[in-house]
């Protein structure tokens, strides 16, 4: 076995995020105030950065001071040459990333209208034709943990009730390598949205230490018509988290630990992250990146609310920042508590910003705002056995110990 000199591997859906720049002052009430057909929209300077996983959570997770590596696929194409290019100016050279001639590479357009909740326009390319060979296993055999990120979004993995990725699952295990798994919800209409996903968990979960999905992610994979009830009856400006309940949050995480994970953090959005883990002889089959301190980190339920961020610009990559925040404090062996305030720190930095990656100063500066008191937003739980203890909700299974 090599030495585990490289700490976390971030694989997965890799593509070129477009930020078209709205000009606009104020909040816009709809869309179609903006969007008019046949109107010519004046607009401002268009970010153009390497997004997705790979980069938003890998990139994030470097620049948070911890040894990182990327794994991904990109065509030879021009946006295939530009992301390279962003890598080497602004990161350096990431020997993981694979280049496939005649593929085209991934691209997402962010539309992000003041007042208007966020949307995408996103083409998969050659990580739909992602699959095992393309992994680059002498360099998860060097990590202590591999993040992958969006396979929703990769055709080959999901297919076959997610036979590629199991085996990739499977192989990052028996490197004894630390498997943590990201998701992210595909278009209802397409040929993902119409896959097995119960299925295809039963055989990701239990090989998977550490899920860290949106709950609408996991209510939309393991209640799907549940969510599309949900998401029938919105009013303006709502999401399905909006109508999602503390107990659908709190069961939906209590499936994934069923079903085999260690740790299920659940990111809800304005609302922070839920947390749920399994009992210790799990925690204890996680490999190089073991927790800490098991007492602390088994049997937990914990809801952790998001910081008062200083501006809101938009949510790109929110959700990968707080991953990183999480992970970069779990490698440093710290505790539930303090992984949980740091994906917070992160994801609330990640707001003040177009991208997914400049709000980050680095660990130092997300333990200085921490350590100088950084004010949560006001949140109450009402279920019945939870209860407000130090800075978190603690809910009727939490049962492991709290933090020295």
């Amino acid at each position: 076995m090599k030495k585990k000199d490289i700490e976390i591997v971030a694989a997965g859906h890799t593509c070129l995020d477009l930020i078209p720049a709205f000009t606009i002052d104020g909040k816009v009430d709809k869309m179609t105030d903006v969007l008019v057909p046949g109107k010519m929209i004046n607009m401002g300077k268009c970010v153009v950065v390497g997004g997705g996983p790979v980069t938003n959570a890998g990139v994030s997770i470097r620049r948070l001071g911890v040894k990182t590596e990327l794994i991904g696929k990109i065509g030879d194409d021009d946006f295939g040459k530009q992301i390279l290019a962003w890598y080497e100016e602004h990161e350096g050279h990431f020997e993981g990333l694979k280049v496939v001639e005649g593929e085209s590479t991934s691209y997402t357009i962010a539309i992000c209208i003041p007042g208007i909740d966020r949307f995408y326009l996103h083409h998969c390319g050659a990580n739909d034709t992602f699959y095992y060979d393309d992994m680059n296993f002498k360099l998860i055999e060097r990590s202590k943990l591999m993040l992958f990120g969006y396979p929703p979004w990769m055709k080959k993995l999901y297919s076959g009730t997610g036979a590629e990725l199991t085996k990739i699952l499977k192989k990052t295990k028996e490197l004894k390598s630390t498997t943590v798994l990201d998701l992210s919800i595909p278009d209802v209409n397409s040929e993902a949205g119409q896959a097995d996903w119960k299925a295809i968990l039963k055989n990701w979960v239990p090989l998977t230490d550490i899920m860290v999905p949106s709950a609408e992610e996991m209510f939309f994979f393991l209640h799907k018509e549940e969510f599309l009830d949900k998401k029938s009856k919105l009013k303006d400006k709502q999401c399905v988290l909006d109508l999602m309940s503390v107990e659908n949050i709190s069961t939906l995480a209590k499936e994934m630990i069923d079903m085999g994970t260690g740790v299920a953090m659940v990111k809800c959005g304005v609302r922070g992250l839920y947390v749920r883990t399994a009992g210790k002889d799990r925690l204890r089959e996680f490999g190089a990146a073991g927790c800490a301190d098991i007492d602390n980190w088994a049997n937990r339920e914990l809801w952790f609310p998001v910081y008062e961020e200083d501006k809101f610009v938009g949510a790109l990559g929110s959700g990968d920042s707080a991953i990183a925040g999480f992970l970069s404090a779990f490698i440093r062996s710290m505790s539930l508590e303090t992984c949980l305030r740091y994906a917070n720190a992160a994801g609330s930095m990640n707001v003040t910003v177009p991208d997914g990656l400049t709000w980050n100063r680095g660990f130092d500066y997300l333990t200085k705002r921490i350590e100088d008191g950084w004010k949560t937003k006001p949140m109450t739980i009402k279920d019945k056995g939870w209860k407000c203890e130090r800075e978190f909700w603690v809910g009727p299974d939490n049962k492991g110990k709290w933090e020295s």
